[in-house]
């Protein structure tokens, strides 16, 4: 896949202790080029993207919940942003920044703290560039670099944001040299001519969609192109690639919710990926592409299935909710429920907005399923009158912490990675 060079580094000693003021030798990693390789991939890899592919399909055309009118793709879009920006050691739970969006769509003002306006940065910057580089034929270097500024404009890195590095960069060791880092990207003058090899391979290759996610996934990591935010614009890349390609049209599955689960294991295969070619012990180009693709693969496959569980559990929730009020059919508060599983928080304006009915039928809707149990007044927005479906926010709390257990199963295991707490609530 690529070379380990050598070069020297030469610290400035001045303020820095011994450790940090050593000069040595380092190596960056300089990858193959790919935009005109042709693949071999191996019979486990094709089998594996193979029925990733068709877990993905299954979830964009078999699902109910998921694939209707707005339905719970955008919450789920969310909930990948979310663990995007948890890999970053960003968190924030999913019920405080939907009403914070109902906030917004009141233009009722309220205040962010830094990492709060990083995670809706983050979310708006990806479900943005989604849906506007998916509609496009091919996605260039400067598409990369808006997805990296508008993933940062809200962070103490806006000044960098956007721009292909110009220095050398690191990941581990310490802040001041690369003598012990885990990973040296290749040198910064090999970034432009690296990232507009990478576009082409996005736009021309033939190899299925997952296949093309995966190595363009693989590959910008490798690079690490930007001074900040590489996983998070990495991640974006795959769900743009997926949906351009047809793929994904309706529900991404929630990779990075996957990966961020064993950030062990997922640093692993992608040194893995970077096999070097001059190395005896290497693995060719095509095995090691082969093994991420098998990799990456099973982590879609899990994603699609816990995306489908959690419809399921979305589906039983509706139920009992429509059993609970017997609404009329296609009256504001059945249509309501419809709504409810993409749209959990909401207050008045909005319900009108989601059922197409007056304000006033909503506001008997929302008063209807509030006397019902079915939704709860927030009490920190008590005069905004914004309410919450609790079951619905519960459920995504419990889908969070499954996708965070490798197993699956909280009651079991502990998630391995930050995750929202259940809120404990008592039944009316």
């Amino acid at each position: 896949m690529g070379v380990y060079e050598t070069a020297y580094w030469l610290s400035d000693t001045w303020g820095m202790s011994r450790r940090e003021a050593r000069s040595g030798a380092y190596h960056p990693y300089r990858p193959d080029l790919i935009s005109a390789r042709e693949f071999t991939l191996s019979p486990q890899a094709i089998s594996a993207v193979s029925r990733a592919e068709s877990a993905v399909r299954r979830l964009n055309e078999s699902t109910t919940h998921l694939t209707n009118t707005e339905p719970l793709a955008r919450l789920i879009l969310r909930s990948e942003a979310l663990a995007s920006s948890r890999i970053e050691g960003l968190e924030m739970p999913a019920g405080r920044l939907l009403e914070y969006e109902a906030l917004d769509e009141l233009g009722v003002s309220h205040r962010l703290d830094g990492t709060e306006a990083a995670v809706i940065g983050n979310i708006r910057a990806m479900s943005e560039s989604v849906e506007r580089l998916s509609k496009l034929a091919r996605v260039s270097v400067e598409d990369l670099c808006e997805i990296n500024r508008r993933l940062l404009e809200n962070t103490d890195m806006a000044e960098y944001a956007g721009r292909l590095r110009s220095e050398q960069n690191w990941i581990g060791g310490n802040r001041v040299n690369p003598l012990d880092a885990a990973y040296v990207p290749p040198r910064p003058e090999l970034v432009p001519e690296l990232m507009a090899d990478l576009t082409a391979f996005c736009t021309h290759s033939e190899l299925p969609p997952l296949a093309v996610a995966a190595i363009a996934h693989a590959q910008l990591e490798t690079i690490h192109p930007f001074p900040d935010g590489n996983g998070r614009t990495g991640r974006t890349l795959v769900h743009v690639l997926l949906r351009q390609r047809g793929l994904a049209p309706h529900v991404i599955p929630p990779v990075s919710l996957v990966l961020a689960t064993d950030r062990r294991r997922y640093t692993a295969n992608l040194a893995a990926f970077r096999t070097d070619d001059e190395s005896a012990a290497g693995q060719s180009l095509d095995a090691a592409i082969s093994d991420w693709m098998v990799y990456f693969s099973g982590a879609c496959l899990v994603a699609c299935e816990r995306a489908e569980a959690f419809e399921q559990v979305i589906c039983s929730i509706q139920d009992r909710w429509r059993e609970t009020l017997q609404p009329r059919a296609n009256s504001a508060a059945s249509l309501l429920i419809d709504a409810l599983p993409s749209t959990p928080v909401v207050s008045v304006e909005s319900a009108a907005r989601l059922t197409g009915r007056s304000r006033e039928a909503a506001r008997q809707a929302v008063n209807a399923l509030a006397a019902a149990g079915i939704l709860h007044q927030s009490a920190k927005n008590r005069k905004s009158n914004i309410y919450a479906a609790r079951d619905i926010l519960d459920a995504f709390t419990s889908y969070e912490r499954a996708l965070a257990a490798p197993g699956g199963n909280t009651a079991v295991e502990q998630p391995v990675r930050p995750v929202p707490q259940r809120i404990p609530r008592k039944r009316r």
